[in-house]
């Protein structure tokens, strides 16, 4: 089923957005444009999808086409209004839906002409599905031509962030050990060594095997969890984690690495098949892991990044370097995240800021009824 064909009104003149409903496409065919084409992204998967209809979101996935040509695809989960946020709007804004386009849209043509027309397209979605705002947050660079799209197509500056940070670090993954050995930093260069010598070693669990997924699953959460009571991190209830982990496993959009010593797994990292990135999700260690004498992280990254390399990636996004308090790429010592900045720059990680949330409201007046509700919720 296809929306009405809306013009767009582009930079080469009218151009015709059209967008066909792809809910029912089977799991692996959207997947592959949806997480494996380049500009893919593992939140756009059918899983994370499916994940959240269990959270009482309505998963829908439609393709955006510019003319007769795909240019775009968008998953966009939805759901009432409900709750005392609800209860205090008035008239139709209270019976009205939130719409979220997580990571999305993903471009099939990175141009500007196609960033404008996904846009485009998400608004007649955001219409079709009486949304009173559409939220999206795509892995643009801030002041990018992709980003050039935003306003002209009334996407403005959402009140809330959704993700923790903005920022990325991305380590351009080298055909070569060698290569890929000149952008290390010469104390991480070191590091490394020395976990070798420490009789570290490394393996990446196949979450596609029921046998070794589950065990080791429940293993990582453990190192997460400490992690998280260490550093004063959210993690979420240890069922839903698990469930998510092994969704995103089995189709193939994730994968699970440790790093040992002496057969004891000493710390663990949980990646995203990103179209040409490779993304670090969530990591963990346990309490006694001692990384400062094994420095086993630092050979577990390393073996990572040479798989992924092997593998397609042309990136490994090693996480964000900001919080929403303390935003953007620290610039000194001042920051509170100018260490983690440091050690990920060490191994050749360069800094990228991606553009803020953005939301956009169908209907003006309901609009801004919803953005002042959300201040005093």
């Amino acid at each position: 089923m296809s929306l009405p064909t809306s013009r767009m009104a582009g930079v080469n003149g009218p151009a015709a957005v059209s967008v066909v409903d792809a809910t029912d496409w089977d799991a692996a065919a959207w997947d592959d444009l949806a997480v494996r084409s380049p500009m893919g992204d593992a939140f756009q998967s059918h899983a994370w999808g499916e994940l959240k209809r269990g959270l009482g979101w309505t998963p829908s996935r439609h393709v955006i086409e510019l003319g007769s040509r795909r240019i775009a695809v968008a998953y966009v989960q939805d759901r009432l209004l409900a709750g005392r946020l609800a209860g205090r709007l008035p008239g139709p804004l209270g019976a009205s839906r939130v719409a979220y386009c997580p990571r999305g849209p993903i471009l099939l043509d990175r141009s500007p002409a196609a960033a404008q027309a996904a846009l485009h397209g998400l608004r007649l979605i955001a219409r079709r599905r009486r949304a009173v705002a559409l939220t999206i947050d795509p892995t643009w660079e801030e002041g990018s031509d992709l980003a050039a799209g935003l306003r002209p197509e009334a996407f403005r500056p959402a009140r809330r962030e959704i993700q923790v940070s903005r920022t990325a670090m991305v380590i351009p993954l080298q055909p070569t050990d060698d290569a890929q050995h000149a952008l290390l930093g010469d104390s991480v260069a070191r590091n490394i060594n020395k976990a070798r010598r420490a009789g570290v070693t490394t393996e990446r669990v196949d979450l596609t095997d029921p046998a070794a997924r589950d065990a080791a699953l429940d293993e990582f959460f453990e190192m997460h969890a400490a992690t998280g009571r260490r550093e004063d991190f959210l993690v979420r209830d240890k069922a839903y984690e698990l469930t998510q982990w092994r969704l995103l496993g089995e189709s193939r959009v994730a994968s699970l690495w440790f790093a040992g010593v002496e057969g004891r797994r000493r710390n663990g990292v949980l990646l995203l098949h990103c179209g040409s990135l490779l993304v670090s999700f969530a990591a963990g260690a346990p309490d006694d892991a001692d990384m400062g004498k094994t420095r086993a992280n630092h050979l577990l990254q390393w073996d990572i990044m040479r798989w992924a390399a092997d593998a397609g990636f042309s990136g490994y996004d090693l996480g964000g370097v900001d919080t929403r308090a303390f935003p953007g790429v620290p610039q000194d010592e001042s920051h509170p995240l100018w260490n983690l900045y440091q050690f990920k720059r060490g191994f050749g990680a360069r800094p990228e800021l991606r553009i803020r949330a953005h939301e956009y409201a169908p209907n003006a007046t309901l609009g801004a009824a919803w953005r002042l509700a959300r201040r005093f919720r």
